[in-house]
């Protein structure tokens, strides 16, 4: 069997993830984590007393990670307290960092699986075991994080993927003419175009392996 390899939560102090400040080791491995994705849309077109709406496609919201941190102070995994494993958890993901001005820049790993990036959307805590004189055992906290993704990293895709430039793409399975010019354009309609650029015969000659020559859209 491979080594037990825990999940931890990586703090940085700037957008691009490039300038660690810390780390903190989950005390035990959670046994889920949930992604949650969302689409915008406006509301449009709507009339009095109507029984329907027309919603207007806005944008992809940005994808929330949420996550379960464990803490023990029976003795039993650590002899640490529970508020002090909680105030080093909370320290690294939630408080306001001064040096930045803002709370640190989070990155989810389990091993060498990067899981997510983002910041702390939200910290909730729910203490679930109680010594007679009140002190806490055990805890859990849930926490959101939202993804960010730096200007930098985002502008670098924005170009890879921009209309204006050339761009080479390998034919993968279950890929035709239209669904790449798509991926590339944001308009399938550009197939024929392309088909005769690349000088093939029927674009629905493709298969996966070829290399497809997409020219900048003029």
């Amino acid at each position: 069997m491979g080594e037990l390899t825990k999940m931890k939560i990586v703090a940085y102090k700037d957008p691009d993830f490039s300038s660690q400040l810390g780390e903190y080791d989950l005390l035990v491995n959670p046994e889920n984590y949930k992604f949650k994705n969302e689409q915008q849309y406006a509301v449009t077109d709507t009339v009095n007393g109507s029984s329907a709406q027309t919603v207007k496609y806005k944008g992809g919201a940005a994808g929330l990670f949420e996550l379960a941190l464990f803490f023990d102070g029976t003795g039993v995994i650590t002899d640490e307290k529970v508020d002090d494993q909680i105030k080093k958890a909370k320290d690294l993901v939630y408080t306001y960092n001064g040096d930045i001005h803002e709370p640190n820049y989070l990155k989810v790993y389990w091993g060498t699986q990067s899981l997510f990036q983002g910041r702390l959307k939200s910290w909730n805590v729910n203490y679930t075991m109680l010594d007679m004189d009140g002190t806490p055992l055990r805890a859990e906290a849930t926490i959101v994080i939202i993804a960010s993704v730096s200007a930098k990293k985002k502008a670098l895709e924005e170009k890879k993927n921009s209309a204006d430039l050339t761009h080479v793409r390998t034919v993968l399975d279950g890929d035709h003419l239209p669904l790449m010019c798509y991926r590339i354009y944001g308009d399938s309609s550009y197939y024929i175009k392309v088909a005769q650029h690349n000088e093939l015969t029927h674009f629905r000659d493709l298969k996966p392996g070829d290399k497809i020559i997409f020219p900048p859209v003029i």
